[in-house]
């Protein structure tokens, strides 16, 4: 093409270069736009971000969509624009973060039992993570009767 090459100079006044100007949404080497920019929402690509073990927060992750129903779908799958996807990994980061704390204080304040805490430190262990937002729940099994069932008449 002839004005696809950087060496080659094409003078604004030239008839080609009046047809480039057509269609160009932004100012470019032939000139002031021809055609208004027009915003479009789609398509668009939205990634999904994770923390990975020491390199931080990173994408895993990217799809293009091409309408509303697609970026929903998407979204319930956790892929969001860029800036979004980052900010919920924090977001996410920030309140497992807060509850380890709360959960290391309630141990060092005796508000847990010594078999809770081992509970609580052997599922940390098995988590393998920094920050472990909750313990699973062991049932506890009652012992003794069990309550009287009422029948209704």
């Amino acid at each position: 093409m002839l004005g696809s090459h950087p060496a080659i100079e094409i003078p604004q006044s030239t008839k080609y270069a009046e047809e480039m100007r057509k269609w160009e949404a932004h100012h470019s080497r032939f000139g002031a736009p021809g055609r208004p920019f027009v915003f479009r929402d789609y398509p668009k690509k939205l990634y999904k971000c994770e923390r990975v073990e020491g390199k931080g927060i990173q994408i895993v992750g990217s799809y293009d969509v091409e309408n509303d129903e697609q970026e929903r779908n998407l979204n319930s799958r956790g892929f969001f624009e860029l800036q979004k996807a980052h900010d919920l990994v924090e977001k996410e980061q920030t309140e497992h973060g807060i509850l380890a704390a709360e959960r290391e204080w309630q141990i060092q304040h005796g508000r847990l039992s010594e078999k809770a805490v081992a509970e609580v430190r052997a599922a940390e262990d098995a988590h393998g993570a920094r920050h472990l937002p909750d313990v699973p729940e062991t049932p506890i099994r009652r012992r003794g009767r069990k309550p009287k069932t009422t029948a209704v008449a």
